[in-house]
């Protein structure tokens, strides 16, 4: 996974906070996320910015994952009750043992995963059985846009259709439950586990 320093910087302008919780945690919920009580894990935390917003919603357990071990720090700076933070790629879920979790959240993280596809492999082994994957990012449409105007050089390889996304969920062992997209730039979609 490559983020640019842009990049980074980008992630956390007031903009981003706004559109995870106004648009992003709020699509989820729409789309039948249950955070009380629930276990939950985000793929890409950072900075813990909707762990916040998540804990403050009651979940049994909260756990935030990302490759940045300065973000985590100031995550685990945030003293948020129920929640843990660890370093690791969101393509590489072994430190978690199997059906641990109720639901996983993507934030706009998976489009820097060249493993995106063994992500779906990854979630459906710590899902628990009624678990669902709630997934919120960028086409590859929308990052070529970026890319022009930005030169922010995403490597290709991470890159997906909102089609290619949904049907590599489909084949690895998803049920799409809902769907929407913003303009074809930005998917969102609920998945759950089929045993």
């Amino acid at each position: 996974m490559k983020i640019s320093v842009k990049e980074f910087d980008a992630m956390q302008m007031g903009w981003r906070k706004w559109y995870i919780e106004k648009v992003e945690l709020k699509t989820f919920r729409k789309f039948g996320l249950v955070i009380e009580g629930a276990d939950i894990l985000e793929v890409g935390c950072g900075s813990g910015y909707a762990a916040s917003l998540i804990a403050a919603q009651g979940p049994h357990s909260y756990t935030g994952l990302d490759i940045m071990p300065e973000q985590l720090e100031i995550a685990r700076n945030r003293g948020l009750k129920q929640a843990s933070f660890v370093e690791g790629s969101a393509d590489d879920l072994s430190r978690f043992p199997e059906k641990r979790f109720d639901a996983i959240l993507d934030f706009c993280i998976l489009h820097h995963v060249e493993g995106w596809r063994a992500f779906f492999d990854e979630c459906h082994r710590v899902l628990k059985d009624d678990g669902s994957l709630y997934v919120a990012d960028l086409s590859k449409r929308c990052i070529h846009i970026v890319d022009a105007i930005l030169h922010w050089g995403h490597a290709e390889e991470a890159l997906f259709t909102l089609k290619e996304f949904e049907e590599e969920a489909n084949r690895r062992g998803f049920r799409t439950v809902r769907k929407a997209n913003d303009l074809g730039l930005e998917g969102y979609f609920r998945f759950q586990k089929v045993n």
